[in-house]
């Protein structure tokens, strides 16, 4: 058990990238895309870079909401000529537009500053043991559980 444990210890984790834009975000480990929620899990065990990683989506999620009442409030301004609904929905939907842009941008700094962190490994002291010994009753009766 001690030769598993000091083996399983060795693997080295993949390496993370973020490719994207204002609107889009890819991820890829191992030149393999997979989806930010894999991403995040990936990280779990790097608190650092996890925590920087679920603010990212946080900013970014509310970076969304903001922009899509800014397209809602813009939208309807194409459909209505009368200038009294369409001066004060174009000015607030171009402005929550402009706002929403800065937190999209913030979002992928943070997400940045995740992968960097992950990739660099400065935070290798601060990984979690997920290591759990568990008693299970099942119908052969009483077993051990280990989790590595």
């Amino acid at each position: 058990m001690f030769t598993a444990q000091t083996g399983f210890s060795q693997i080295d984790e993949p390496l993370i990238e973020r490719k994207g834009n204002l609107v889009q975000n890819r991820y890829f480990i191992l030149g393999e895309e997979v989806s930010e929620r894999q991403v995040l899990k990936k990280m779990l065990p790097f608190e650092a870079a996890h925590k920087r990683m679920k603010s990212s989506r946080r900013w970014a999620f509310t970076s969304a909401i903001i922009a899509g009442f800014g397209v809602g409030t813009f939208l309807p301004t194409f459909f209505d000529p009368s200038p009294e609904i369409t001066v004060p929905l174009l000015i607030t939907g171009i402005s929550l537009i402009a706002i929403a842009l800065p937190l999209k941008s913030l979002a992928n700094r943070k997400a940045d500053e995740a992968i960097d962190l992950y990739n660099s490994r400065k935070i290798m002291g601060y990984k979690k043991s997920h290591s759990h010994i568990n008693f299970t009753f099942n119908q052969y009766g009483i077993g051990l559980n280990l989790k590595f």
